[in-house]
């Protein structure tokens, strides 16, 4: 599923679709999330933390969803940005889009849980 059509919804939809994760993307690594965050990773901390844990739960399921629907790395960067208004490009740390997704669900949902 990498038609422009897929993806045009996918991005139409990713609010919606995703909503656990539009909060830890369009809030935490908005236009400044740099300003607010020293790293990436500082971010995800701070949405752990300040978010409930339902909406902790609810980013981790959505970024196995998100992960699974099988867009390439170029149609996962369109979702990243125009979908949740992500400002933070993994590519710039050496991360594929999907890498990083799994990254944080990964440090959102620690082994074990």
């Amino acid at each position: 599923m990498n038609g422009t059509i897929d993806i045009d919804i996918a991005i139409d939809n990713a609010a919606t679709q995703y909503p656990g994760l539009a909060q830890l993307l369009a809030g935490y690594y908005h236009q400044d999330w740099q300003q607010d965050h020293a790293t990436p990773d500082a971010a995800l901390h701070a949405f752990a933390r300040d978010a409930s844990p339902d909406t902790v739960a609810s980013a981790a399921d959505d970024i196995a969803r998100l992960v699974g629907v099988g867009f390439d790395d170029a149609a996962l960067t369109r979702v990243l940005a125009d979908g949740f208004d992500c400002n933070y490009v993994p590519v710039a740390n050496g991360l594929t889009p999907e890498g990083w997704l799994l990254h944080l669900r990964d440090l959102l949902v620690p082994s074990g849980s």
